[in-house]
Formats: structure tokens, C-alpha cells, sequence
């Protein structure tokens, strides 16, 4: 994970850079007085772009009750980078930044009008019913479609 001082990676900051791009609308609720959208939105607008990949890759799979696994953050970290300006509509960039043996990492991105608003990581861990476990090959194999940069 990068450190917060640190310049971020030009490629974080192209929307096409991104393999899974998911519009999210700014609601009313998401406006500070500033008119401009509160940090606990956007936390929700990344949450609402990685929970999507993540049904992309998995399907119903994530909501079976007798799935075999599940991932769980252990980790997010949020750089604001402009004001992000309500009324708007936003677009969010994921793509899986680190495989670990039993984690990976998200990077993503937030962008308003092609223009990066903020960056953030999170740090998931794959779980079964035996706690932290390798992510299996074949799971691993879908999940490399998503790796960051996208290959366009």
C-alpha cells in the first residue's frame, strides 16, 4: 500500500486504466453543507464499485447461505484528492492492484467529469469456515481478469 505523502500512480489517476468502471449517482444525503459530497458517501460510492466486481466475478455465488468462502476487509485507506462537487453523477474505477496467498488488494478510483477525485485501497482476505485459506486456483483465474491496469 502506498504511503498517504506519496505522489500516486499516474495510471491511478486514468479512468481507463481501470478494468470494472461502475456509475454511482450522488444523492441529496451525500451533500455536506458545502454542497459538496461528504466522505462518508464517497467511502460508500468505492464500497458500492468493489461489491459490484465482486458480483461480476462471483454471482450469486456471494449471497448463497452455503457459500464456501468469503472475503472480509481488513484494511481501507481513502486520499482525497479534489472536492467533489454535488449535484453529479461519479464513475468508479476497481481493479485488484496485489494477490496475496490469502488476500488481495483493490485499488480504486473516483472521477467526476474524467477527473480523478480520490483514491482508495483495501485490503480483502479470503475466509472459509477454517478462517484466512489460499484463494483456489480456479477462483484466482476469474478474479485475474480484474487485475489493474486493464489490458485495453
Amino acid at each position: 500500500m502506498a504511503q498517504a505523502h506519496e505522489t500516486p500512480d499516474p495510471a491511478r489517476l486514468r479512468l481507463d486504466s481501470y478494468p470494472f468502471v461502475r456509475e454511482v449517482p450522488a444523492r441529496f444525503a451525500d451533500m455536506d453543507i458545502q454542497r459538496h459530497i461528504n466522505n462518508v458517501a464517497i467511502a460508500s460510492f468505492y464500497e458500492d464499485g468493489r461489491a459490484n466486481l465482486n458480483m461480476r466475478m462471483f454471482g450469486d455465488e456471494l449471497f448463497a447461505s452455503a457459500r464456501d468462502f468469503r472475503f472480509v476487509v481488513l484494511e481501507t485507506r481513502v486520499r482525497y484528492l479534489r472536492e467533489a462537487p454535488f449535484p453529479a453523477t461519479y464513475r468508479v474505477g476497481v481493479g485488484i492492484t496485489r494477490f496475496g496467498r490469502s488476500s488481495l488488494e483493490y485499488g480504486l478510483g473516483l472521477f467526476h467529469d474524467d477527473v480523478c477525485v480520490g483514491l482508495c485501497e483495501t485490503v480483502l482476505v479470503h475466509m472459509t469456515s477454517a478462517g484466512p485459506t489460499a484463494v483456489p486456483p480456479e477462483r484466482r483465474a476469474v478474479m485475474e481478469k480484474y487485475a489493474f491496469p486493464a489490458d485495453r
